[in-house]
């Protein structure tokens, strides 16, 4: 997540700074490909991040997308650790979907949805020390 911060992705934005043609957005082939449109403001990525603010975990939604972070003033650390884990993984899915159209992959990507991030996190409290357990999987459990 943090090449996202620092802006160490190859994109069509930086591709065009060092003379190659710059890469149009492989989802709606509008834009030349940069960091925000890439995972933000792509009309194709807002439905993904439509589809997490939709779970279970939010009382609020951002005023802009890219005002994600702004979320996490709870004093809640299990929820807070829930609501991390979804964008987290939320960016791997938008990542490997852009991977899978560039590099014209014939893998499938999970959809993204909220049965998937509950799995993923089941197994991430599953490795975590027993005495922490209980909280996350009472939380995920109520959800």
């Amino acid at each position: 997540m943090w090449r996202i911060f620092t802006g160490h992705f190859t994109l069509g934005a930086f591709l065009s700074k060092h003379g190659l043609e710059g890469a149009h957005c492989t989802h709606c082939a509008s834009y030349t490909e940069n960091m925000r449109h890439a995972f933000w403001t792509c009309p194709q990525i807002q439905r993904r991040w439509n589809t997490l603010f939709l779970f279970p975990i939010w009382d609020m939604k951002p005023p802009k997308f890219h005002c994600t972070f702004l979320l996490f003033a709870s004093d809640d650390h299990v929820m807070d650790w829930v609501r991390k884990t979804c964008i987290y993984l939320l960016f791997c899915n938008i990542w490997t979907f852009r991977n899978a159209k560039v590099f014209h992959n014939k893998t499938s990507v999970s959809y993204f949805s909220w049965k998937l991030c509950k799995a993923n996190m089941r197994l991430q409290v599953d490795v975590m020390q027993t005495r922490d357990r209980q909280a996350y999987f009472s939380l995920l459990d109520a959800l």
